[in-house]
């Protein structure tokens, strides 16, 4: 049924939630796993008083989304499965709903109803919203209630 499952992970709890009910799909549909990490390219829009301390900043948080997939890597292999991993940078909502769904031939995108972007998601509304409203595949939403 779902051959290739997209999963956003931004290192909330929500989003290892997804996980977990990504490699259950995974199993049952023996599906490929794709975990994505991005580095949202809005942070770089504001001018840096050095190129050094830009620089820096980008390396920590390409660091850090790394270190993010690489955390869902090891999840997927303690479950017996394997996923590639997907660091990018780009507007977070854009890249999840879209960009990367075309680019990798993407069915189903599981993803956590709530993440790391709370004065975001005040501002613009959520990028669990704006995915579920601009996919362009189907989207199971995980809820972060017991």
């Amino acid at each position: 049924m779902y051959e290739h499952i997209l999963v956003p992970l931004d290192g909330s709890e929500n989003s290892r939630k997804a996980l977990d009910v990504a490699i259950k799909l995974a199993k049952t549909f023996s599906s490929k796993l794709s975990l994505l990490s991005i580095v949202d390219n809005r942070n770089f829009a504001m001018p840096a008083t050095t190129a050094a301390a830009l620089n820096s900043s980008y390396s920590e948080l390409t660091s850090y989304a790394h270190d993010i997939v690489d955390d869902g890597l090891k999840t997927v292999k303690e479950n017996g499965l394997d996923a590639e991993t997907i660091v990018t940078q780009g507007y977070p909502k854009s890249v999840i709903a879209t960009d990367v769904p075309k680019q990798n031939n993407i069915d189903l995108i599981v993803i956590g109803k709530s993440g790391r972007g709370a004065i975001d998601r005040f501002i613009m509304g959520s990028t669990t919203a704006y995915v579920v409203r601009n996919a362009t595949v189907q989207v199971l939403v995980v809820s972060d209630d017991a």
